[in-house]
Parts: structure tokens; sequence; C-alpha cells
């Protein structure tokens, strides 16, 4: 059996927090507006958060950056 990560929560934390902001960005660059327009603010929590969190599991690793500062 796998042994899941010490940091894996914040890792996908992280990861959802940026995809979020990017979608966000994206969105406000287009002009959607959330209140007439519901499927915007969901295709944001579904792209920005889901997605985001599996690419924060996949590619962050804070493990690292701890112990790379640590070092210094």
């Amino acid at each position: 059996m796998k042994k899941i990560r010490k940091y894996f929560l914040i890792d996908g934390l992280i990861g959802s927090a940026i995809f979020y902001y990017f979608v966000r960005k994206i969105q406000i660059f287009y002009d959607v507006d959330i209140s007439i327009d519901g499927y915007g603010l969901a295709g944001a929590a579904w792209y920005g958060l889901g997605l985001g969190f599996v690419f924060g599991v996949k590619f962050i690793r804070v493990n690292e950056l701890i112990a790379f500062f640590r070092k210094k």
C-alpha cells in the first residue's frame, strides 16, 4: 500500500489556490459576470480548485522547499 505524503493536503491547497486565481483572472479579463452566469463561478471552482488540487499534489513539493530553506 502506498504511503500518503506528509504535506499531501498542503500541496493540493497551494495548487488549488494557484489555479483558482488564474481561472478567475481569465474570467475577469473576458468580463464573465458570475451574478448572471452561475456556471462561471462553478467553472472556476471546478477547474481552479479541482484540477488545481490534482496539479498541486502531482507537482508541488512543500517538504523539498522546507528542506531547502532549513539548509541555509
